[in-house]
C-alpha cells in the first residue's frame, strides 16, 4: 500500500482536476490523504462532494508544507503504508506515474527517494523545474522509452516524490523548521548522507503548474520569495556533513550573494526583506543548531552501525 499525501491551501482551482487525474492511476494499491491547511475557498467542499474515496484531514490553520505533509505521513504510516508519495495539488499525474516510481525504488534496497519528470501543466513540454534542475539530462528525458530507468541525482522536488517507510524511519520526516521550500532538498540530503540513493525516474511523468496558491496575489508572491530565502539560509547552515564553522562561512557567502543581487536589481524591498530574514535567522539560531546537531548525530550513529558495509542495508531491505 502506498499513501499519497496532498497538502492543500486554497487550491480550489486545482484540487478537483488533481484528484480526477489521480483516479486514473494504473495498477497500484494506494490510498489518498488530502491535508487541508485551513483553506478559506471551496477546496474542502470540492473534495467532500466529489471524492468520497479520499481521506480528508482538516487543519485549523496553515501548517505549512512540512507539518501538513507530516500530518498526512503519520496517518499513512499508522494505516500500514510501506511507501509515501508526496504530491502537489496543482499537478495532473499520468496513469503510470506511481507504478514507475514504485518499481524503480523496489529494484534496489539502497534506493530511498524517487521523483517524477515534470512537464508543464498545459502541455507535454518540460516545466521550468525540469529544465533548470537537469539541463544535461533533457535530451535523454525526451525519449523515456530509451532513457535510463533510474537516474541518480542529488535531489528531487517535493511536488512529486516517493519515499520508502524504511528511509523515513531512519532519516526522519520533513523538518518543520523550513515551513516551506528546501524541505525536500534537506530530506534528500539526509537520505544520501545515510547511504541511500535519490533518483529521477524517466518513465514517471506528471504535469505541474508550479506556484499554486503562492501566485494568488502580489503579496503572496513576495511572501513566497521571503520563505524561499529564509529556507535557503537554514539549509545552508545545517549541512550535517560539514562543521559549524564551514556552515557559518557558507551562510555568510549566501548573504553576500543575495545582497549583491538585490543591490544590482535596485530592489529596496528585497533588501528590507533580506534584513528581516537575517534577524529571524539569528532569533532561531538555537533551533538551527539543534537541527544540525541532531542530523549529525543520526548520521554518525548510522555510520558506526554500518561499519562501512552498505550491503547490510541492501540485504535487510529486500
Amino acid at each position: 500500500m502506498i499513501g499519497v499525501i496532498i497538502v492543500n491551501y486554497n487550491g480550489a482551482r486545482w484540487i478537483g482536476e488533481c484528484l480526477t487525474a489521480l483516479r486514473r492511476t494504473a495498477e497500484v494499491d494506494y490510498r489518498t490523504i488530502v491535508v487541508d491547511n485551513g483553506s478559506t475557498d471551496q477546496s474542502v467542499p470540492i473534495v467532500t462532494r466529489n471524492f468520497p474515496e479520499v481521506e480528508l484531514v482538516r487543519a485549523e490553520r496553515n501548517l505549512g508544507f512540512c507539518e501538513g505533509n507530516n500530518l498526512g505521513i503519520a496517518r499513512a504510516l499508522a494505516s500500514g503504508c510501506d511507501q509515501i508519495a508526496l504530491l502537489n495539488p496543482d499537478t495532473r499525474v499520468e496513469p503510470e506515474w506511481l507504478r514507475e516510481l514504485r518499481d524503480a525504488l523496489e529494484e534496489d534496497g539502497e534506493r530511498a527517494i524517487a521523483g517524477a519528470v515534470q512537464m508543464r501543466y498545459e502541455d507535454d513540454e518540460f516545466n521550468s523545474w525540469t529544465k533548470t534542475a537537469f539541463p544535461t539530462l533533457l535530451e535523454e528525458l525526451r525519449t523515456p522509452g530509451t532513457a535510463r530507468r533510474w537516474i541518480e541525482v542529488d535531489w528531487v522536488e517535493g511536488a512529486c516524490l516517493l519515499i520508502t517507510r524504511r528511509a523515513l524511519e531512519e532519516i526522519g520526516w520533513l523538518d518543520p523548521i523550513f515551513f516551506a521550500f528546501y524541505e525536500e532538498i534537506d530530506l534528500c540530503r539526509r537520505a544520501r548522507a545515510h547511504g541511500y540513493q535519490v533518483g529521477l525516474v524517466a518513465r514517471s511523468r506528471i504535469h505541474h503548474h508550479r506556484g499554486g496558491s503562492w501566485e494568488a496575489t502580489p503579496e503572496m508572491k513576495r511572501q513566497r520569495d521571503r520563505r524561499c530565502d529564509r529556507s535557503q539560509f537554514i539549509y545552508v547552515l545545517t549541512d550535517p556533513q560539514r562543521s559549524r564553522r564551514a556552515n557559518l562561512l557558507a551562510g555568510l557567502r549566501t548573504v553576500a550573494t543575495k545582497t549583491k543581487m538585490a543591490v544590482s536589481e535596485r530592489s529596496l524591498g528585497r533588501l528590507i526583506d533580506l534584513a528581516g530574514i537575517l534577524i529571524e535567522i539569528v532569533g532561531i539560531g538555537r533551533s538551527i543548531e539543534r537541527k544540525w546537531a541532531a542530523d549529525s548525530r543520526r548520521i554518525n550513529k548510522m555510520k558506526g552501525q554500518m561499519k562501512g558495509s552498505k550491503w547490510i542495508r541492501s540485504e535487510g531491505a529486500r
